[in-house]
């Protein structure tokens, strides 16, 4: 019976470890996981206008992820592997995801995040940046970046990584 409980409570705390995603505090925490590069994907580039252009040194959004600026679009986050934690709240916050270069609005987007676009090649359209949206303060609670929605390639953004990337690298 005692093993039998520690197995369960074994499987539990795997599940919770390998279930939790990577927080990603540096440039170089960055590299390593090789997330937007080499051309012709485009999500570092994204990322870096992301945080210097989207959001302000507290967070408040710049662009606006609900209006759909940028081709902002809702990421609903279903499923039974869902990709990111799920939401408690879901009339003051949302998840918002940017990248996707087919989707309307993203022609908004600078030339330098567009640049390898090819809509024949699936690797220059694979990259996202999800945001979660708090609607009644306008501003940014997280950032995560994301390789087409793969679990094992989703990473939340640290605070310490997007003032290193706002200073630029």
């Amino acid at each position: 019976m005692k093993s039998c409980s520690l197995l369960r409570f074994l499987l539990l705390v795997a599940v919770v470890v390998l279930s939790s995603l990577k927080t990603l505090n540096s440039v170089d925490e960055l590299k390593k996981t090789g997330f937007g590069t080499p051309p012709p994907r485009h999500g570092l580039v994204l990322l870096v206008w992301y945080v210097k252009n989207c959001i302000d040194n507290n967070m408040v959004a710049l662009c606006d992820p609900a209006a759909g600026e940028y081709g902002f679009h809702q990421f609903k986050n279903q499923g039974p592997s869902r990709l990111l934690p799920p939401l408690k709240d879901k009339k003051t916050f949302g998840y918002y995801t940017l990248g996707n270069l087919h989707y309307k609005g993203a022609t908004d987007l600078p030339y330098e995040v567009k640049r390898y676009y090819d809509p024949h090649n699936p690797t220059s359209n694979m990259d996202r940046v999800l945001v979660k949206f708090n609607k009644n303060k306008n501003t940014i609670e997280e950032v995560y970046i994301s390789e087409h929605y793969k679990k094992t390639k989703t990473y939340l953004v640290g605070a310490p990584l997007i003032e290193e990337l706002r200073r630029g690298f």
